[in-house]
């Protein structure tokens, strides 16, 4: 959702975020099942973006991820709607 905001004579789109931190969304990764996340951040708009950007978390990953608002969904579902994620094993050696 954007609102125009006039402001000493300029005119400027404002966009406001769809998600809160804390919600649950869903989110399917590229090549992927679809999964429960929570967001942890909303992340400033950038210069001539087109969507703004959140930084989500699943309970069972070890990580964060950087995502668009367009790639997610609001649920209110719990995680036993989710298959199983497996964390990712990465090796150091050849």
């Amino acid at each position: 959702m954007t609102v125009l905001q006039a402001r000493r004579g300029q005119r400027r789109w404002i966009m406001k975020f769809k998600f809160e931190i804390g919600q649950a969304v869903e989110y399917t990764p590229r090549g992927g099942a679809p999964g429960l996340f929570t967001v942890l951040r909303q992340m400033p708009e950038e210069f001539q973006a087109y969507d703004l950007k959140y930084i989500i978390k699943n309970q069972r990953e070890g990580f964060e991820r950087n995502v668009l608002e367009c790639d997610l969904t609001a649920t209110d579902g719990g995680e036993d709607a989710y298959a199983k994620v497996t964390p990712l094993r990465r090796y150091a050696g050849r």
